[in-house]
């Protein structure tokens, strides 16, 4: 494997180019999502004070990425959750279950003393095997 199979992927999100990383990267049939926080296609926060709605939008933005390579959120096989109370976990499971169909992820939940997004509760961060039959 080399530098030449990776592939940057931004789902045609607006404001990728302006970082020094990508909404996601591609190798062979794996697709690294960088960590992600609640925020709509102008870089504003989303569902301010409301995990469920954070937790929500995170995951949009993952199906477009997704999307994007052409996978699902099926294809997620790991997720890194970091939480700044631990008290909003438990307050994630019912839209995990919107968003994964098939078979749950493997998943980390940590708790954390801040994150880099002014307001954010949660930031999400995943792997995902594309075309992969679970």
């Amino acid at each position: 494997m080399s530098a030449s199979d990776r592939e940057s992927v931004t789902g045609g999100i607006p404001w990728a180019a302006t970082y020094t990383f990508v909404p996601a990267v591609r190798v062979g049939n794996l697709l690294f999502l960088s960590g992600t926080t609640a925020t709509d296609d102008r870089g504003q926060l989303v569902g301010r004070g409301d995990i469920v709605e954070q937790t929500r939008q995170i995951f949009r933005k993952f199906e477009l990425l997704l999307k994007s390579v052409g996978g699902t959120c099926d294809d997620i096989v790991e997720t890194t959750d970091y939480f700044l109370t631990m008290e909003n976990y438990k307050k994630t499971a019912d839209v995990r279950r919107e968003f994964f169909k098939k078979n749950y992820p493997a998943s980390t939940g940590v708790q954390v003393a801040a994150l880099l997004r002014e307001g954010a509760l949660i930031e999400i961060k995943a792997v995902a095997v594309l075309g992969a039959e679970r």
